[in-house]
């Protein structure tokens, strides 16, 4: 139920038995919806729309003889935008992000405290070659002419502020999932995973609608597991897991078994408390094809994160590499790449790096 995104269809994919979808980024007022058979233009607003549709689903439109696994996933906190079918926005278009008429105005004299990686902007304040070439190409008088304002679309203490009362919409339908689980006596024995495809920049390294970079506000995002059967509540868990955990999660959860092939590890033993052994490192990467923003269609990179250090490698500036001493500079401001005395630290993290990438294109 909700976007699905991989292609401009709204169409039912392979290994659903209900599908309720939306073409590309769909509308956040009176959306057209594929369900049952066909496209239906619908009166409301599309989070509440896509959670009535979840929580019928889950009373009535289930098969009650089986285990079932449901995916909601929320247009929500996406603006009103127009993309074609090769990815591209249509500028015409008027966009904006828009609350739900019984949340707007919650947060009107709230003010978002900046970090001082944002403010003020500067080339001093940013630590990456990379990102300085960025900017500039961002600020050229062709990227403005064809982008104006929406280049940093939401960023502002206004757009901020929008953002923040459009997702009290998703907070309510959290809530009514957990409440009609609990109707349903299925509680207990669910698995509720709430999570994000990634974080969001308000101006920290000079970057706003970019979202792809392998900075801390993009790359860490929210990852909750509810599961009363097995997981405590409240506990939290520090250790360095990605996205990739979550199916060999759910798969062993669900009694299914963990093929050698298969890329993440079961977060199960992290949350059982039932190892101590874990990765040390993390990879993270970003192939760029990104038509919105064409400014940064050259920052492919492969990145290695551990619990106190970052490296990045650019793939197109593979002299350009980026080191961040976590603990020291959480804002990532202060780039160590250049310094002799990370050298041995640089070495170690590269070889990991490589470890990590030949890793992964071996399964």
């Amino acid at each position: 139920i909700g976007k699905w995104h991989m292609g401009d269809s709204a169409k039912p994919r392979p290994g659903y038995d209900y599908w309720v979808s939306f073409a590309g980024q769909g509308k956040i007022v009176d959306p057209e919806l594929y369900e049952d058979g066909g496209l239906h233009q619908v009166s409301g607003y599309i989070t509440d729309l896509l959670t009535d549709r979840a929580v019928d689903f889950v009373e009535k439109r289930r098969d009650r003889s089986k285990p079932f696994c449901l995916f909601l996933g929320h247009k929500a906190i996406h603006p009103d935008t127009v993309q074609r079918a090769d990815a591209s926005i249509d500028m015409s278009a008027p966009m904006g992000y828009l609350a739900a008429p019984r949340h707007r105005g919650r947060y009107a004299d709230k003010v978002y405290p900046k970090a001082r990686s944002a403010d003020p902007v500067d080339a001093s304040r940013i630590g990456s070659e990379v990102l300085r070439r960025i900017m500039q190409r961002k600020s050229s008088p062709d990227t403005l002419r064809e982008f104006g304002a929406t280049m940093n679309e939401g960023a502002d203490q206004q757009g901020i502020r929008d953002r923040a009362e459009m997702m009290l919409a998703v907070d309510e339908s959290i809530g009514r999932l957990l409440t009609t689980l609990d109707a349903q006596n299925l509680a207990d024995d669910t698995v509720f995973v709430f999570t994000s495809d990634n974080g969001y920049f308000f101006g920290e390294h000079g970057l706003t609608v970019e979202r792809r970079f392998p900075y801390e506000e993009c790359i860490r995002s929210p990852l909750l597991f509810r599961y009363p059967a097995q997981f405590q509540p409240r506990d939290q868990v520090d250790d360095l897991v990605s996205m990739i955990d979550i199916a060999p999660t759910l798969l062993q959860l669900a009694g299914i078994p963990l093929t050698p092939n298969l890329q993440g590890r079961s977060l199960v033993p992290l949350a059982t408390r039932t190892t101590d052994s874990w990765r040390s490192s993390v990879l993270v990467e970003y192939y760029s094809h990104d038509q919105p923003m064409p400014w940064v269609l050259d920052v492919d990179y492969r990145a290695i994160r551990t619990q106190r250090h970052k490296l990045i490698h650019w793939v197109q500036y593979p002299e350009l590499d980026e080191l961040y001493d976590l603990d020291a500079d959480p804002l990532e401001m202060q780039n160590l790449a250049g310094r002799a005395d990370t050298r041995e630290l640089r070495t170690a993290l590269r070889s990991e790096l490589l470890r990590l990438v030949g890793e992964s294109l071996s399964l």
